[in-house]
């Protein structure tokens, strides 16, 4: 079994983690986008070093690979120089062709499509593909553009994780917040319950735990192969216990990841309109009152899209007769505003990232973060004012390339 990730503070927190627990004879491997980040700045031996609370540790024998694709600055492309790998170096040519059983997602939204793009050739219908990212809407815009067939897709898992790190060196990387990861497995086009213990009358309902035997069956399943990617895949991170892993169920999944995404999106939204840190973003009445709106917004377009959801599902007799269940608990207006507050508190010393973002120069996950929020009140009609009018302030503020800021922690 070989598993990439994609380098990056979580990916190379991943590695180390993935490493430190998979047998030798399973590949851990730090896909990088510049060869020369391999070159000239890794140690050898191909370590990975962690430090957390203080403590250093390290693991070995960990690849490093970079995309074999060709990543032009602006001042190669004017002058006609390309930075593509070189093709006589034979263990280049070997890593760009060998198959992906594994691939773990950890990069910024925006860079995922050409990203796997560079990697569609080593990806196959028995590969496992783990979007473990900030923000929604990433996996709809892969499924419609790089693996519109659905009997040609790999396998995907959504992760919401809940850890920050930054890196040291590209092969260190400083776990300076431990959180959590839930992941939940997108359901199979090919038609396999992946959560069929949930729908069993065999099982009572308090021993219907997921279990690996409806992802695969090396016993008696003729279809093993095709699915043992995300079989491992699954077994692997439920067993990365330093990182507090959880497998849900799709349905659960996807309001935790709801959940995160707005508190997210709010707490990237004041933190570029107001420029404090997170300690301090809901300090006034004013911005409490602002935020409020905001997750008021939000609320009202998931609602709207629930709804939608469900009455398409029933018939015109079932619309008469059925009344239609409330939204999720998880998805009131109390339930996030707890969400944004404890998460604020936890992360009172730091920015947002899209603050920093937006510092640097760099270019915010915005169209996955609040634009995907926003996108949901257009399409289901329900308007979002607070969120349209903070949408477009972070829109110019983007474009502007400045900020005000009290202070930056990285």
């Amino acid at each position: 079994m070989r598993f990439h990730v994609l380098h990056s503070p979580l990916g190379t927190l991943l590695a180390y983690h993935l490493r430190q627990n998979l047998p030798s004879k399973h590949a851990v491997s730090l896909v990088f986008n510049h060869r020369d980040v391999v070159q000239k700045q890794i140690t050898p031996n191909n370590v990975v070093r962690l430090e957390h609370s203080g403590v250093m540790m390290s693991v070995r024998n960990v690849n490093f690979e970079f995309l074999g694709h060709s990543f032009r600055s602006s001042d190669e492309e004017s002058s006609g120089r390309s930075t593509t790998m070189d093709t006589e170096a034979a263990s280049a040519e070997d890593q760009d062709t060998k198959p992906i059983d594994s691939l773990i997602v950890t990069t910024p939204p925006t860079t995922t499509r050409f990203t796997l793009n560079s990697l569609i050739h080593r990806l196959s219908p028995q590969s496992t593909i783990v979007l473990m990212q900030t923000g929604l809407g990433v996996y709809e815009k892969l499924v419609t553009t790089l693996f519109p067939n659905p009997a040609r897709r790999p396998h995907f898992i959504i992760a919401s994780p809940r850890h920050n790190a930054w890196l040291k060196q590209p092969n260190h990387v400083v776990h300076n917040l431990a959180g959590s990861i839930d992941f939940s497995i997108v359901p199979d086009p090919r038609g396999r319950d992946f959560e069929a213990i949930l729908r069993s009358p065999d099982v009572s309902s308090s021993n219907r735990g997921l279990r690996l035997s409806d992802i695969a069956n090396k016993d008696n399943d003729p279809k093993f192969a095709e699915y043992a990617s995300l079989r491992n895949t699954v077994a692997v991170l439920s067993r990365l216990d330093a990182l507090n892993v959880a497998w849900l169920p799709m349905e659960e999944g996807e309001i935790i990841l709801r959940r995160d995404l707005v508190v997210r999106a709010v707490t990237d939204a004041l933190a570029v309109t107001l420029g404090l840190p997170n300690g301090e973003l809901l300090s006034t009445n004013s911005s409490r009152k602002l935020a409020e709106e905001l997750i008021s917004d939000i609320h009202g377009a998931f609602r709207k899209q629930w709804f939608a959801e469900l009455y398409s599902q029933l018939s015109p007799a079932e619309r008469r007769l059925r009344s239609m269940p409330s939204l999720p608990k998880g998805l009131g207006r109390k339930a996030l505003m707890g969400d944004l507050v404890r998460h604020l508190l936890v992360t009172k010393e730091y920015n947002a990232p899209m603050l920093s973002d937006i510092q640097m120069g760099i270019p915010t996950q915005l169209r996955y973060g609040l634009g995907y929020l926003c996108e949901i009140g257009r399409v289901y009609e329900f308007p979002m004012p607070t969120a349209t009018a903070l949408y477009r302030t972070i829109k110019a503020r983007e474009s502007l390339g400045q900020t005000t800021t009290k202070y930056v922690k990285t």
